[in-house]
């Protein structure tokens, strides 16, 4: 019994002597002057996978917002200009779906959709810069040809957007015009009485 009490009472210091003796081999394995470097103490069986830890992002490498990352190919001129008014209408889905409580303020003008997408909004949520491409020095949503786009309001969530296309008026025959479900208004269809503008 008492070889056992003194058996169990030496291993720690055996221990501890074993693990001293074997930081000391290691420390005089290694050249003087050189730390030995990751791969020289890891088993060859042993595969280092290295982790980059996250970076902080400065002010200037701020992420993208959502309108940016939505409207990347925006105006782009190798695209249909009707891919502008496609992806116009995906960032208002989009936001309108981020920022519920927007149903209870109307979206129905140009103005209304370009201060809810710079934030002026119930969450101040920004979803554009304020020197987008799609928008113009007054604060409007413009076209690839700087002309302020028209939002027709349907209801329940659902818009028509148009352009006034290269010749920059409203109205005319090269205007073009998405509806809600995301075709397009062509010819004769162009411009339903429904839509032209009333004299009042």
């Amino acid at each position: 019994m008492k070889r056992l009490i003194f058996g169990l009472l030496l291993l720690p210091v055996v221990l501890v002597l074993l693990f001293l003796l074997t930081q000391m081999r290691w420390k005089w394995s290694t050249p003087a002057g050189k730390t030995a470097t990751v791969s020289e103490v890891l088993a060859k069986d042993v595969v280092l996978t290295t982790v980059s830890s996250p970076t902080i992002a400065s002010p200037a490498q701020a992420p993208p917002l959502l309108g940016e990352i939505i409207l990347r190919e925006y105006a782009n001129t190798n695209l249909s200009p009707e891919n502008d008014l496609t992806l116009m209408s995906r960032l208002m889905d989009n936001s309108l779906l981020l920022l519920k409580s927007a149903a209870n303020r109307p979206l129905s003008a140009n103005e209304d959709w370009a201060d809810f997408l710079r934030g002026r909004n119930s969450a101040r949520e920004r979803f554009l810069p304020d020197n987008h491409i799609i928008l113009s020095a007054d604060g409007k949503l413009v076209d690839r040809w700087g002309t302020p786009l028209f939002f027709h309001a349907l209801g329940g969530g659902r818009y028509e957007l148009r352009s006034a296309g290269p010749d920059k008026k409203l109205w005319t025959a090269d205007d073009l015009h998405r509806k809600a479900d995301g075709s397009f208004r062509r010819g004769m269809n162009l411009n339903p009485e429904s839509l032209l503008p009333k004299a009042y």
